[in-house]
Parts: C-alpha cells; sequence; structure tokens
C-alpha cells in the first residue's frame, strides 16, 4: 500500500496537520493507534479497529480455530483555529458515513481548550471530540507506559507529530501576541495600529496585541479588531478604503498618516492591523507594566522577545504579575 508522504507540504495549515497526522497514524502500530485515539477522547477500551478471536463460535457445529476480523469507518474532521467548529458541517459529515456496516464515527479534532458546546448539542454517539492537547497526552501516556513496545521509528514520528502541534500552537490557549514594539508601542497609543513587514507569519486564533517596549510588556493590550494583509500603501489604496466600512477607514487613515519618506516609502506593501483605542472597553489594562528579567546563559539581561510571543490572555492579566518570569507560574 502506497503511504501518504511524510510531514505534508499543504501550505494551508489544517490541510498540513490532517494530512500529517493521517501519515503518522498509518505508519504505527495499529492497537498504539487504538490507544491512542481511545485515550485522547476517554473512550478507553472502546475503539477497537481489529478484532483476533481464538475459536470463534460458527452456525452449526463450525468452530474454526481463529478470526481477524474489521468492520469500521473511522473520519475525521480537523479544525486548526479555535470556536471554528461547525455545525452544519458535522451533519452533513454523520450523513455520508451513514450506511457503513459496523463501527462508525466521526472523530472531531480541535485546539479548543474545552469541549465545543456544538458536540452535545448534536446529541450524536458516533461524534468523539478530542483536543490537540489530549491527542499529545494520549502520545506521551503511551510512550511512558511500560507495558507498551512501542518501537523506535514509531517513538520519533509521534514525537515529531508533537512538534508539529507545538510549532502551529495547536496545544496551548495562547490568544495574545506579544510583538517587539520599540517604535510599535508610541505609534499603537497615537494611531491605534500595528504596522509591520507584509506576509508575516502569526498564529491563527488571535484575539488581543501586547507591546513589549522599554524592556518591559506594557500595560495596553488592545483587541485585534482587523489584520489586513499585504496592504498597499498608495493613494488608490486610500481611495479605495475610504469607500469601505469603518474599520477599512481606519485603514486608509493610518496609510495616509504614517507614509513618510524616513520609515514607510509609497507603493510599499505592509501588513496592518487595527486595533481598539488605549481607552476602549475591548482593551485590557494590565495593572502596571510587567518588567523584563529574563537572562542569558552567561547571566546578561536578555530580551523577552526580539520579534513575537505567545500568551493567554488570562495569564498575562493574572493578579501579582510583576516579571515576565510571572508568566512561567502554574
Amino acid at each position: 500500500m502506497t503511504k501518504s508522504p511524510l510531514f505534508s507540504t499543504y501550505r494551508q495549515g489544517e490541510n498540513r496537520v490532517t494530512s500529517s497526522m493521517l501519515a503518522v497514524f498509518e505508519r504505527i502500530d495499529l492497537s498504539l493507534l487504538e490507544t491512542l485515539l481511545a485515550g485522547a477522547a476517554g473512550e478507553a477500551g472502546a475503539i477497537q479497529m481489529v478484532s483476533f478471536v481464538n475459536q470463534p463460535v460458527g452456525q452449526g457445529a463450525s468452530v474454526p480455530d481463529a478470526r481477524i476480523s474489521a468492520s469500521f469507518a473511522y473520519w475525521f474532521e480537523v479544525k486548526t483555529v479555535r470556536n471554528s467548529l461547525r455545525s452544519d458541517q458535522l451533519v452533513e459529515h454523520l450523513a455520508n458515513i451513514a450506511g457503513f456496516n459496523g463501527d462508525e464515527r466521526l472523530f472531531v479534532i480541535t485546539p479548543d481548550a474545552s469541549r465545543p458546546s456544538i458536540i452535545d448539542e448534536l446529541g450524536d454517539k458516533r461524534v468523539l471530540w478530542l483536543s490537540f492537547r489530549a491527542l499529545s497526552d494520549a502520545v506521551e501516556e503511551a510512550l511512558a507506559d511500560v507495558r507498551n513496545s512501542v518501537s523506535e521509528q514509531a517513538r520519533f514520528l509521534l514525537r515529531e507529530l508533537q512538534a508539529l502541534f507545538v510549532e502551529d500552537g495547536l496545544l496551548d490557549s495562547d490568544d495574545v501576541v506579544v510583538v517587539a514594539a520599540r517604535v510599535g508601542y508610541p505609534e499603537y497609543l497615537q494611531h491605534h495600529v500595528y504596522v509591520c513587514q507584509p506576509n508575516r507569519a502569526f498564529r491563527d486564533g488571535l484575539t488581543h496585541m501586547g507591546f513589549y517596549a522599554e524592556a518591559a510588556i506594557q500595560s495596553h493590550v488592545p483587541r485585534i479588531l482587523r489584520r489586513a494583509d499585504p496592504v498597499p500603501f498608495t493613494a488608490e489604496e486610500i481611495e479605495r478604503r475610504r469607500a469601505g466600512d469603518v474599520l477599512d477607514q481606519r485603514i486608509a487613515d493610518a496609510i495616509e498618516t504614517l507614509l513618510s519618506p524616513e520609515a514607510r516609502q509609497e507603493g510599499s506593501e505592509y501588513g496592518v492591523f487595527i486595533l481598539s483605542e488605549p481607552e476602549a472597553s475591548d482593551t485590557v489594562r494590565l495593572e502596571a507594566p510587567i518588567a523584563n528579567d529574563t537572562v542569558a546563559a552567561s547571566g546578561r539581561p536578555f530580551a523577552w522577545t526580539m520579534g513575537q510571543r505567545y500568551v493567554s490572555l488570562s495569564r498575562l492579566t493574572r493578579s501579582g504579575n510583576k516579571l515576565t518570569s510571572d508568566l512561567d507560574r502554574p
């Protein structure tokens, strides 16, 4: 049987993650895959893909010595963006799987921190939800269990799959990006935008932006209202955006205001985030700036971020945060 390419080159995150998971699943032992899916879905012992039976009872006097059988259809719906599951999509999937003989299940895998309410509203026992975190934890448990005989190849593949989950931000609920913003923070305070190089990679599911400037995470954490990328800084783009909605008009204002020969050249493209204003109700205010206390191996002070880092809003706004090391507290 021809196997899928390992760690797919699909550019779209959802397709890449799904293809990579399937590539690993088809290369590991079936009993291990049963353990992982059952453990992640909280269905311990309830998932059996292949049955091995000694002396199965047949019709009449027939008692064969053994039987290996399989009759199942496992379907997967994978989301890499939080809170993006759609009920209508799951209903259509369930209609498609009807009619298969044996064990029919629809595994729904998402990065959500808790079980999406849509799953309960459907009320279909064939639908099993598991988070990427639960799947990664099931991998950890299986590899640590001395009773499991896991090959070195399977260990390697599963560790690589976990690394992919980490890289794509699927194991945490970090919804705030904190950007290095020596220039960006003053610009936000004045113009309520953040402008960066075009096509810069950011995780999906972000709701807020923080600013690391003057060796501290500053106290304003505005909501991300819109991201536009790439945006040409041209007179034509200003005119086009002026005809749009309120947020498009704010982009037009940003282009018009921030164009300068020293900073942003006319005709060049940039990524633009429209952010809630400093005093808006959507903007979170920290108790105080969170000072950086990160040090390098040599003991010298080291920047908390020189580009961007991610943290959950709940952890960032936790009472008592004074130093960046406080963000690592459980």
